[in-house]
């Protein structure tokens, strides 16, 4: 309990005079009510303690050397792995970050991002009780865009979701908020797939935008790009797998390469299994 109460103290002088997104809540609430959880769900001390320092490198002038000195190299590296990449990167690509290193973290790790999470899911349905879809306009980017974020989490802890229980609330919370883990209908999917040779015409820029699904496409686009150009050898190991399952693009010789590396694209931003990715291929096969 010692250790806990000296990270109470640590981030709640760290995040002094600090308050919650669009509120005059103080921060701490957030890092302590993380804290709970994870003490609610039988963590560790030092997995209690990491989810209260959670914010201390992201949001505070708190280093990693504070941190290792003030409470050992185990907790700092927690902390660590909650903390996004250089805040001047773009915002899908930091979120793309925190969502592509779940698969590889530790059930620590997970732990106090999941948490993290989930409390700030809680807290985004409290206000949409109170003050509806207004409350989306605090944030970088609107509901869709958070929708995609959350349910992409979740999507990638779910073969881990038997290790930890909250992994089960943060989806529940999920489709409290947004009604569903699926980002796009069908209708939208099938859209996007019309991008799939990287070029938008104008008639397919106004639909797209009509749904607000430009920026989307945007993002497909220019991974898929950065796929093909750079011949990742992963698009023939792709392409050979869809083949196998019966995918055949009728096209030029680097027309199925184009197709596979927007198909990989998409399969890594929706967090699509293997058979999911293959399921909504064939459904937009007249597309490609």
């Amino acid at each position: 309990m010692e250790l806990i109460e000296k990270a109470i103290g640590f981030a709640a002088k760290a995040h002094q005079n600090q308050a919650r997104k669009g509120t005059d809540i103080p921060y701490i609430t957030h890092p302590y009510a993380v804290g709970m959880l994870l003490q609610k769900a039988e963590c560790s001390e030092e997995v209690i303690a990491a989810g209260i320092l959670h914010d201390t490198l992201e949001d505070t002038e708190t280093t990693l050397t504070d941190l290792i000195e003030a409470f050992g190299v185990h907790i700092a590296i927690l902390v660590q792995a909650a903390t996004e990449i250089d805040k001047r990167q773009p915002w899908e690509v930091r979120k793309q970050h925190t969502i592509d290193k779940l698969k590889e973290a530790s059930i620590e790790e997970i732990q106090v991002i999941v948490a993290d999470k989930l409390h700030n899911l809680r807290s985004i349905r409290a206000d949409l009780n109170l003050h509806g879809d207004s409350i989306w306009q605090r944030f970088n980017r609107g509901k869709r865009d958070q929708h995609w974020y959350y349910a992409s989490i979740v999507k990638s802890l779910s073969p881990r979701k038997n290790e930890f229980n909250l992994i089960l609330e943060l989806e529940e919370e999920v489709k409290g908020v947004f009604g569903t883990l699926d980002i796009l209908s069908e209708q939208e999917i099938s859209f996007l797939f019309s991008c799939a040779y990287l070029h938008v015409d104008h008639d397919l820029q106004e639909r797209l935008e009509s749904k607000q699904l430009h920026r989307f496409a945007e993002e497909l686009m220019e991974e898929a790009e950065n796929l093909y150009r750079n011949q990742d050898e992963r698009i023939t190991e792709k392409l050979n797998e869809l083949q196998s399952r019966g995918i055949e693009f009728q096209s030029n010789s680097e027309g199925p390469f184009i197709l596979t590396s927007f198909c990989m694209a998409f399969q890594h931003k929706m967090q699509w299994s293997d058979q999911e990715l293959f399921k909504q291929v064939k459904n937009n096969l007249s597309l490609l």
